[in-house]
């Protein structure tokens, strides 16, 4: 492709596979409103113009084409990179479909869900690629927050490089996370987060996943009153309900297990397993957002009616 060819691919296609959606349209539906995928803001200051295909940050006064928009979602990479990065995505896409006709595919998308031995060449690094940071803040997660318990993980499929958000558990394993993936790689085990290495707290909350984790984080930094505790706990991430058993015997250290998990078959399952083990030193929590799947569906509740 050339560069022409790539300028075609449709800004607000992009912006909606990287789970940004418009929060409103004017002139007719020319012009687009976005919170920008640069940050977190209460108010929408990112615009695309749809006839023209150009992009203008005025939080940051950057503004441009679709290649100007990679190179910022991208770190500020080289235009070659951009260009590389872009073209990847189409060829992604499928030969023969027309250019902007169809959601943009990402670079972190894999083309099918990977067998463990799949995964080769990986590389963790600190987390601060725009579009994975891009990804949080579309799951209302603050980007510290994100960064403070998250890596970056870079790994290759079939030959073809791939990155997405790493979350370590004690076994080394990582679960691996982006908009169109979900995974494992390495060993499948819970994570524990402490509150300070020498010593454990009285009492521990559970969560299914991590991203559930990082939504009680950020619940518990605005003040939420409803759903957090006083005081900071320990913390145990199954990552999976599959392995509820091998993560009970580190919940049954504490006095007391508060289980925020989902408001599904599977996480009733894991509830009634943890309590047939540990008792009544089980609290359920899950009845405090039982109008949502789990805890990061009622943290971006409570953000899109605060605003």
């Amino acid at each position: 492709m050339n560069i022409e060819e790539i300028k075609q691919i449709k800004i607000t296609d992009l912006l909606a596979h990287l789970g940004h959606n418009p929060v409103a349209k004017t002139k007719g539906g020319r012009q687009w409103l976005y919170k920008s995928p640069f940050r977190q803001e209460r108010t929408a200051s990112f615009s695309v113009s749809t006839t023209k295909n150009i992009w203008r940050d005025f939080g940051d006064s950057k503004g441009g084409n679709i290649i100007d928009l990679a190179i910022e979602l991208r770190g500020n990479c080289t235009l070659h990179s951009a260009l590389l990065w872009l073209e990847d995505q189409y060829n992604a896409f499928g030969s023969g479909v027309p250019v902007g006709d169809n959601l943009i595919k990402k670079s972190y998308l894999n083309p099918k869900r990977p067998d463990e031995s799949d995964i080769r060449d990986v590389r963790i690094e600190p987390l601060t690629h725009r579009a994975l940071l891009s990804y949080l803040m579309s799951r209302s997660i603050p980007v510290d927050i994100g960064t403070r318990y998250c890596k970056e993980v870079h790994y290759t499929i079939y030959s073809k490089e791939y990155f997405g958000l790493c979350f370590m558990n004690i076994l080394g394993g990582m679960e691996i996370r982006n908009p169109y993936f979900k995974g494992c790689h390495g060993v499948k085990a819970p994570s524990i987060i402490s509150v300070e290495k020498e010593k454990r707290t009285e009492y521990c909350y559970v969560f299914e996943g991590f991203m559930d984790f990082l939504s009680y984080q950020a619940l518990f930094i605005k003040g939420d009153k409803v759903i957090t505790q006083d005081t900071p706990c320990d913390c145990i991430v199954l990552n999976s309900t599959s392995i509820v058993q091998k993560a009970i015997p580190f919940m049954d250290v504490y006095s007391r297990v508060y289980c925020y998990l989902d408001n599904d078959k599977a996480g009733d399952n894991a509830l009634a397993e943890i309590k047939q083990v540990l008792g009544a030193k089980v609290y359920y929590m899950g009845n405090l957002y039982c109008d949502y799947n789990d805890l990061n569906d009622y943290l971006k509740h409570r953000i899109t009616t605060e605003l």
